[in-house]
């Protein structure tokens, strides 16, 4: 219970950081997605099962705080938590360079995959609701710039994570002794 009020907290905070604190530091079409780096780096230390619920609870605050239509990052943030754990799966080693630097690639690649769908459901909104163009297009060079803030959340994140993650997997295999 203790786990999920924790890790609730988190991404309400880093979608509440997404959406109030980093348009201030960051040029407005490439704001760091904390709420994605998050669920990428829990859904490659864990299960797609585990995690799921996590990124449609963040993807659906995000689609709250940030007035997009509802299920727009939802769905976005569960095709890239099945993607990633696939890719996590698949290509993570056991020693940790090479682990971290694994992570960095699903870090880029989510990213990339993530302002993809975004895109194309907006723009496929705009064209279903006829709404008028606001120029929407597909490749910006804010895509190239979004990995590298992405990164940078990442490198900021990763440790306290890590150290969280483990304090959990104490609390969850401690033995109880009853007398």
């Amino acid at each position: 219970m203790m786990q999920n009020i924790v890790i609730s907290a988190i991404l309400f905070l880093s979608v509440i950081a997404q959406i109030s604190f980093f348009p201030n530091f960051f040029s407005s079409g490439s704001i760091p997605d904390g709420a994605l780096v998050i669920i990428i780096i829990w859904i490659a230390r864990a299960d797609f099962n585990s995690v799921f619920k996590w990124a449609v609870l963040g993807g659906l605050m995000l689609d709250i705080a940030s007035f997009q239509p509802v299920g727009l990052n939802v769905f976005s943030f569960v095709t890239v938590a099945f993607i990633v754990n696939s890719l996590s799966k698949r290509f993570l080693v056991p020693q940790f360079a090479w682990k971290f630097f694994m992570l960095v690639i699903m870090i880029i690649i989510g990213t990339i995959i993530n302002q993809i769908i975004i895109i194309s459901l907006l723009k496929g909104f705009v064209y279903l609701n006829d709404l008028p163009w606001d120029g929407l297009i597909f490749f910006k060079w804010d895509l190239l710039l979004k990995p590298a803030y992405n990164l940078g959340i990442f490198a900021v994140l990763y440790g306290p994570l890590r150290k969280l993650d483990k304090i959990f997997a104490y609390q969850n295999n401690r033995v109880i002794i009853k007398r």
